[in-house]
């Protein structure tokens, strides 16, 4: 019995061996893995949708009026034909008269005009965040909740709908406001969005001129900006300007104004973009996608700019969430062509490849990703409500161990950069540092004389490693006490390695932290000073390239602090303010102009403490040719890529794959864990 159990086992011992090795050698052509995504998608609706693991996949399931050009940030027009711009305020788009969606049915004017207003009084994170101001009033957002175009009410009253006033009185009975029942507008929009059959009515709504979004024909499209905005174009170019198809939305639950659609979160929605979703694994942990067979530009690819061409390689699947081990091992292997790991392992990463001729830097594509990382400082919370007690962390942070970390143990070089946030050096001096302030640095002279003022001003005193106290001694001891730095989990290696020189750094300053992960869901419930933690280690990306109202005010905008902005520390300036009433919509040289007064007020506030911006980086097998990466949308495109499909296994093996693919997943659960 024992016996034949060893032989057995020695069996299957032997064709395991042979079966990795042949999967170590050859991986088929026409089946591409990205193991890269080290968390799944948010949503697969990009009406939801707003982190960064959406970017390849909504890049390959959509198309957009315009598009960045590859890893530009200019952009061509991609469903749009062409496109006229007069004053930055009213763009008007020709479309394409073959351009369809996945499923077959027409893309024309209608389909833009219903996912812009879809996007928007969905009031999720994406439109919200891109638009106010610029497609829908943000002083109406903020007093009915609701987001709406502008100018669809009238449009919806033009049409002959209903639309009740909302009277507000005083005490004497004296009409306040007058305001329009933004409820019931939001619900006949929804009605219009739900049922979408180009009736009369719909029509007469939709080409309603004196609107943000109007169909002026079948294949002509104006968006009338609130404003002046020069920056239109990268808005739309985003993911918020994908165009999705309206029957596939209403055979799903239809739209309801600020209430993401469930079904399209968990399934994805159809577009009109070089891949269809082939399957959904279980907690989008992967996602199969399949060259789409009714693509449009098919036939007219002379017509088109490049980074809209049809797919090469016929099937991706994209694994999320994988442990490091795993994309370690898929990379070396040949089961994976992109992954990505941490710099610590880049030397392990590069000497495992199982193609020896090709262990080189060359396998590394990394990135200076146009965004800021921090640690926030919530202004509004105990102690960090302080001046002194917010400097004298950022004095106390040792951000050169913190830059340290991202050094590569292959060649030594940093997969990360220092700035000075909010800004990044990509806008130029003008933009990013105009009085030339010094770089975060660690100052524990700086830090301690500020802990002490601190304390003195509060209540408390600390007690530093060598047993100093400083602050107020008569008071209570704060050393005792323990803070708590909050990011999203789980935390990867170098996050880890972050978070533990930031505790060692304040133990300098007698002040005792800890760490704690929490979900995606729970930072969108961060919708008020109260619920968002003391210190909360995230980033800020921008959405397109417009530096003030994509990165200085989303950054520091008292309007901004919640889920969908980046005001983690929830600054609430009165200067800024009234800085930024001016700034967001104001012509290039005056925002030049004001830039430096603006930066002193920033500097002053001391609300984050900057840690290094990390790369993006990828690693990227030789068979692969055609990465191009998007630093804006976080995207690269599975459509520009080719796959070579060397043969390193003799041929015999090849008709032996699938029966190799079925044996290892049944010896699975035959042969025990060792």
């Amino acid at each position: 019995m024992k016996k034949g159990l060893k032989i057995a086992i020695a069996i299957v011992v032997v064709v395991v061996v042979v079966a990795v090795s042949f999967l170590a050698l050859y991986h088929p052509p026409e089946v591409f893995t990205d193991t890269s995504q080290r968390a799944a998608p948010e949503q697969l609706d990009p009406a939801t949708g707003f982190f960064t693991t959406n970017g390849p996949l909504f890049a390959a399931l959509f198309n957009g009026l315009v598009e960045f050009n590859g890893s530009s940030t200019s952009v061509v027009p991609v469903l749009a034909s062409s496109y006229t711009v007069h004053n930055d305020q009213n763009y008007t788009f020709t479309l394409r008269p073959y351009a369809k969606f996945s499923n077959g049915q027409a893309l024309n004017a209608t389909s833009v005009w219903f996912s812009f207003e879809r996007g928007i009084i969905m009031g999720q994170g994406p439109y919200v965040s891109d638009y106010p101001g610029i497609l829908f009033n943000s002083t109406v957002y903020s007093y009915s909740g609701i987001a709406i175009p502008n100018g669809t009410l009238q449009a919806l009253e033009h049409a002959g709908y209903k639309i009740p006033d909302n009277a507000k009185y005083n005490n004497s009975g004296t009409i306040l406001t007058d305001q329009p029942n933004y409820t019931v507008a939001a619900m006949d929009l929804d009605n219009i969005l739900s049922n979408f059959n180009y009736n009369h009515t719909e029509m007469e709504v939709m080409e309603y001129p004196y609107q943000a979004l109007v169909v002026n024909n079948t294949y002509n499209f104006t968006i009338n900006t609130m404003v002046p905005y020069s920056y239109l174009l990268q808005d739309i170019a985003g993911w918020w300007g994908d165009i999705v198809e309206p029957s596939d939305v209403d055979a799903h639950g239809g739209v309801t104004y600020n209430t993401p659609n469930s079904y399209l979160d968990a399934n994805g929605v159809i577009g009109s973009g070089p891949y269809i979703i082939s399957s959904v694994g279980k907690g989008l942990s992967t996602i199969v996608l399949k060259a789409n067979p009714n693509y449009w530009v098919v036939g007219h690819t002379s017509q088109v700019p490049s980074i809209a061409q049809p797919a090469h390689i016929k099937t991706v699947v994209i694994k999320y969430g994988l442990t490091h081990a795993d994309r370690l091992e898929d990379f070396d292997r040949g089961i994976s062509q992109i992954s990505t790991i941490g710099p610590t392992s880049f030397k392990q990463m590069i000497n495992g490849f199982y193609n020896k001729s090709e262990r080189t830097s060359a396998l590394v594509h990394s990135y200076p990703t146009v965004g800021t990382f921090y640690i926030s400082m919530n202004m509004q919370d105990k102690y960090t409500s302080n001046l002194h007690f917010r400097e004298a962390l950022y004095n106390a942070l040792n951000y050169s161990a913190m830059l340290a970390i991202y050094k590569n143990n292959y060649n030594g070089t940093p997969e990360a950069y220092e700035e000075l946030g909010p800004l990044s050096p990509i806008y130029g001096s003008q933009f990013y540092n105009p009085n030339n302030f010094p770089l975060p640095a660690q100052n524990l002279t700086a830090a301690e004389q500020n802990i002490s003022a601190a304390g003195k001003a509060m209540g408390f005193y600390v007690t530093l490693p060598n047993g100093t106290r400083l602050g107020d001694t008569s008071g209570s001891d704060l050393s005792s006490h323990t803070f708590t730095i909050t990011g999203i989990s789980p935390f990867n290696a170098v996050e880890t390695s972050e978070i533990t020189v930031a505790i060692d750094s304040f133990k300098l300053i007698g002040l005792t932290f800890n760490s704690a992960g929490v979900t995606e869901s729970t930072v969108n419930s961060w919708t008020n000073a109260s619920a968002t933690p003391q210190f909360v280690f995230l980033g800020w990306l921008p959405d397109y390239p417009d530096p003030i109202g994509q990165q200085l005010i989303p950054v520091y905008d008292a309007s901004e602090g919640g889920a969908f902005g980046g005001n983690d520390a929830w600054v609430d300036n009165g200067t800024l303010q009234s800085y930024f009433t001016y700034l967001d919509f104001v012509n290039h040289t005056d925002q030049v102009n004001l830039m430096p007064a603006v930066q002193k007020v920033v500097y002053d506030q001391f609300a984050y403490m900057w840690t290094p911006m990390p790369n993006d980086v990828f690693f990227v097998s030789p068979l692969v040719k055609g990465f191009v990466f998007n630093s804006i949308t976080s995207a690269y495109f599975y459509n520009l890529m080719t796959l070579t499909g060397k043969l390193i296994a003799p041929p015999v093996l090849l008709t032996l794959y699938p029966v190799f693919e079925n044996f290892m997943a049944t010896i699975e659960y035959m042969v025990p864990k060792f």
